[in-house]
């Protein structure tokens, strides 16, 4: 495989090789996407979003700013705080992930932070805040959190549906 910056050199001179690019970070892509959305299809959409846009503006890049993933990343991470800005601002469960202090939308109040944050912290039994927490603010898979809590995989999907369960009466 050709070094990155030869590639992006040639896509910038012309040459029809920017798949080389996509084919290379699209899963990551996706799923760096699909933790700040937390839904599959429209992070699919962002990172071809972005994948366009870098495209677009890859004259614009500089490496010896950054590397070529991490300005994408940056452009498909802005991409997604402009969706979840469009949405509507109320707090849906199945979006916790993007409460994390990391990928923390601005337009969300300290208010409702601290009101998500309580209602985690209040989940019964505790592991299941423990299974949110790892899933949602630490990236953690189900399959890593499967095996730092020596429980089976399915039982991971079935706590965080039912935490997921309890967060929606408690935010209601």
């Amino acid at each position: 495989m050709m070094h990155e910056a030869k590639i992006i050199a040639d896509v910038v001179q012309g040459a029809d090789r920017y798949e080389e690019l996509v084919v290379r970070y699209q899963t990551g892509l996706i799923i760096h996407c699909e933790r700040l959305v937390g839904d599959r299809p429209t992070a699919e959409d962002i990172a071809q979003e972005a994948f366009v846009k870098a495209y677009l503006e890859l004259k614009k890049f500089d490496p010896a700013k950054a590397r070529f993933s991490t300005w994408l990343y940056r452009i498909a991470t802005n991409l997604a705080i402009d969706h979840l800005r469009k949405r509507q601002r109320h707090i849906v469960t199945d979006d916790i992930e993007s409460l994390a202090e990391v990928t923390m939308p601005t337009y969300l109040e300290d208010e409702e932070k601290r009101e998500v944050r309580r209602a985690v912290r209040a989940l019964v039994p505790p592991e299941y805040r423990e299974i949110i927490e790892a899933y949602y603010w630490h990236g953690k898979s189900y399959q890593q959190i499967a095996d730092d809590l020596h429980i089976p995989l399915n039982t991971v999907r079935t706590w965080v549906r039912r935490a997921k369960l309890q967060l929606q009466e408690k935010l209601a």
